[in-house]
């Protein structure tokens, strides 16, 4: 009796728990900054002359507990929306998606409405990693609409990963984030 209590609690000691996925999602979105965290990433002229191959100048990920566009629905960490919003080094036009994400494990898979791409969210201190995992619209790339077309992310490029560091949630709204 004694061995399978201690295989047992090993078992569970080993597994991802339905816990871990509600303090991952907590920590970051829905417990975070009264359900409404922002994260983003602005680069300045310094840096993107140092890294000619990035076209992202700005990126953001917003979230609102109360937001989602099915309203009999809420967000949960097996399912929750959150807005995307982007900006090209040769322009100033904001593109954007809705962003749908789940918790696996340690991180959140995440993909854009609208065929855009899909990526991964890890957490790394108080912000989120952002990498890419699949391309939108038959690429490799992540894409999104404005009055045009706005891509980025593709392979060999300086746009496959981003930190977003946790930011005030004014900066997420200047991209029509929720």
């Amino acid at each position: 009796m004694k061995v399978l209590s201690v295989l047992f609690l090993s078992s569970i000691a080993a597994s991802p728990s339905a816990a871990t996925s509600v303090d991952i999602y907590t920590r970051y979105f829905g417990g975070a900054k009264g359900g409404k965290p922002c994260y983003a990433r602005y680069y300045d002229r310094a840096h993107l002359n140092t890294h000619p191959h990035q076209t992202v100048r700005r990126i953001e990920v917003g979230f609102d507990q109360e937001r989602r566009d099915d309203k009999a629905t809420k967000n949960i960490p097996a399912d929750f929306q959150a807005s995307f919003g982007f900006m090209l080094k040769r322009s100033t036009e904001w593109y954007g998606q809705e962003l749908f994400c789940k918790v696996v494990a340690d991180h959140f898979d995440c993909y854009l409405g609208a065929d855009g791409g899909k990526f991964r969210l890890t957490p790394e201190g108080s912000g989120l990693r952002l990498q890419i995992t699949g391309g939108g619209g038959g690429t490799d790339q992540i894409v999104a609409e404005g009055t045009d077309w706005g891509e980025f992310g593709a392979r060999g490029g300086d746009d496959r990963v981003f930190i977003l560091r946790r930011a005030e949630r004014k900066l997420c709204n200047r991209a029509g984030a929720n």
